[in-house]
């Protein structure tokens, strides 16, 4: 089950650009078509309309080339793509930002989690998949410790917050890499790591997963009921612990 990536700040962005327009450091529209053609990518995604805000944002991109909103809507493009499901068109758009900005770290994690939610022990490909997914998460970790500033489109208000989420599900996904190894205990650190920084009732699942692959059954109970007890979790990540913890407690039980 796919981490949910936090949504950038991005209608607030566009919602402002008058007054970015007046900042020289700030992105600024060179033209009223542009900021037209930029309100129109803040309604779709105010919408959630997925499909019509790609293909403005593409409109965009293609009718404005020296736009200095092209990060934020490459990274819009990614996240409609990411929540509509589009798995193809996440992993297009995300390799997309990391040409126009190989520093960007919100890209990396979610090509990370992507990747990472799709891959499987039995894949062929799966060694190139267990590659990338460390490729991306480990820049995306190097790239935080020396990141004081927000990506374009995040209120630095919300930066902190959303920087330790980008921390925990890049360890997340490099706990994922190694469980496709059959490296549990590198994942179960990977998954521990995550937690401290994110708190997260799917990352328990990931664990939980992780520890019946180590066959920590006691752990894999106490964890499965951490998940049931959570508020927070919804009612399939709860219906995922209990099969855990009842695999757990047969095999524990077969001793």
């Amino acid at each position: 089950m796919r981490l949910p990536i936090a949504a950038f700040s991005t209608a607030l962005a566009l919602l402002v650009m008058p007054v970015l327009a007046q900042q020289a450091s700030q992105p600024k529209p060179k033209s009223q078509k542009e900021v037209d053609a930029l309100k129109k990518v803040q309604a779709d995604a105010q919408a959630n309309n997925y499909d019509q805000e790609i293909q403005d944002i593409n409109f965009t991109l293609e009718n404005f080339a020296d736009t200095e909103f092209k990060n934020m809507l490459l990274n819009m493009a990614m996240e409609a793509s990411e929540k509509k499901g589009d798995y193809a068109n996440t992993i297009a758009f995300g390799e997309k930002v990391i040409q126009s900005d190989p520093n960007d770290i919100t890209a990396r994690v979610t090509l990370a989690q992507t990747i990472a939610s799709h891959a499987h022990d039995t894949d062929l490909d799966k060694d190139q998949s267990v590659k990338k997914i460390e490729d991306y998460a480990n820049k995306a970790l190097e790239l935080m410790k020396s990141s004081s500033t927000p990506p374009q489109g995040v209120d630095p208000a919300q930066w902190p917050t959303f920087q330790k989420q980008l921390e925990g599900e890049a360890h997340d996904a490099l706990g994922t890499a190694a469980l496709l190894q059959k490296n549990y205990p590198k994942s179960i650190e990977e998954y521990k790591a995550a937690l401290v920084v994110f708190p997260n009732p799917i990352i328990l699942t990931h664990i939980g997963k992780a520890y019946l692959g180590a066959k920590q059954w006691d752990d894999a109970i106490a964890n499965a009921d951490k998940v049931v007890a959570d508020a927070n979790a919804s009612a399939a990540v709860k219906q995922i612990a209990e099969q855990q913890k009842a695999a757990a407690t047969k095999m524990k039980g077969s001793k």
